[in-house]
Order: structure tokens, then C-alpha cells, then sequence
């Protein structure tokens, strides 16, 4: 993948978390193989108070899909930050910055209401190498597509690792 190419945003709900973890179980078989980009998903879960949890993820290094939870339900920062320590608000506010700048705030709401609709819901990143088979591998028959047009990910990485000092550059 270029520095500047399209991702795409898969959102889906489902009515049981065991269904997403399943989904999730599947995409993640896409990525035996090195890939440029990785893995990058997380299943999340409304808990009986109706708060939104993750309750898995995988990320290539920059947490594009924690971003996207973030940015649509912004406790899931705060949780994100909180877990990734020492400089972890910024890298989670850094990531949610270039996902506001990427993706539409319509369809951002979209997403979001679609999900808070849910009892559990799955969020998947991913670029044209895997897209036509992550799409098939979803089992909701209600999941949403976007695709962010000209992300430059090196440069959300670069921010990402500027503004907590990881050193993700050159992973």
C-alpha cells in the first residue's frame, strides 16, 4: 500500500458478541500471510448498564479501528488512553483526529447509531488487498462500508508515534 491509498471502515452489528467475536475470528484468518498493513479490528459489546466496552482487538500499530471506536463513542478513548499509559491520550486523540478528518461526520453518525442500536458490533480497517474477502467473511447481514479515500497512514503513524514518542515509524 502507497503512503496515500484507501481504507475501508466496516461496521456491523449483531445481536449477540459471540457472533462478532466469530466475524472477527474469521477476518483475522485473512492475515496468515504478511501484509502490509495487519490486522487492525475490535469487537465491542454493550454491557447491562448500556455502556459500549471492547472486548477484543487486534491493531497494526497506528489503532485505526480503537480510533474509529474512539471517534464514534468517545469512552472508548478514555479507556484506550488510559490503557496505553505514559502519553496514551495523545496517541488515542491523534488517531481519532485523523479519523474526524477522513470520514464524513454523517457517516460517522451513521456508524455510530447503527451500533448503539446493537448488543455487540464489530469495526474492522483494512485497504484493497483484503476487501473483497473481508466483506465476504461477515456474517451481519447489516454491516456498514466506507471507504476514506487518500489516508495517508504513514503520516497518521508518524503523528501517532510524535505525539507518545512509541516508535511505531518503520514497523
Amino acid at each position: 500500500m502507497s503512503a496515500s491509498d484507501a481504507l475501508y471502515v466496516l461496521a456491523a452489528p449483531y445481536d449477540r458478541v459471540a457472533d462478532a467475536a466469530a466475524d472477527f475470528a474469521e477476518i483475522e484468518t485473512l492475515y496468515v500471510e504478511p501484509h502490509e498493513r495487519g490486522f487492525d479490528a475490535v469487537v465491542l459489546e454493550r454491557d447491562a448498564d448500556g455502556q459500549v466496552l471492547v472486548v477484543e482487538d487486534r491493531t497494526s500499530g497506528a489503532g485505526l479501528a480503537i480510533g474509529v471506536a474512539a471517534a464514534l463513542f468517545p469512552p472508548i478513548g478514555v479507556g484506550a488512553a488510559l490503557a496505553l499509559g505514559s502519553g496514551g491520550g495523545e496517541t488515542v486523540a491523534a488517531v481519532v483526529r485523523h479519523v474526524h478528518a477522513d470520514i464524513p461526520p454523517d457517516e460517522l453518525r451513521r456508524l455510530a447509531e447503527m451500533l448503539e442500536a446493537a448488543d455487540a458490533g464489530l469495526i474492522a480497517v483494512y485497504d484493497d488487498a483484503v476487501e473483497r474477502k473481508v466483506e465476504r467473511a461477515i456474517s451481519s447481514e447489516s454491516c456498514t462500508v466506507i471507504r476514506a479515500s487518500s489516508v495517508d497512514v504513514a503520516q497518521l503513524i508518524r503523528d501517532a508515534d510524535s505525539a507518545a514518542g512509541l516508535g511505531l515509524v518503520g514497523r
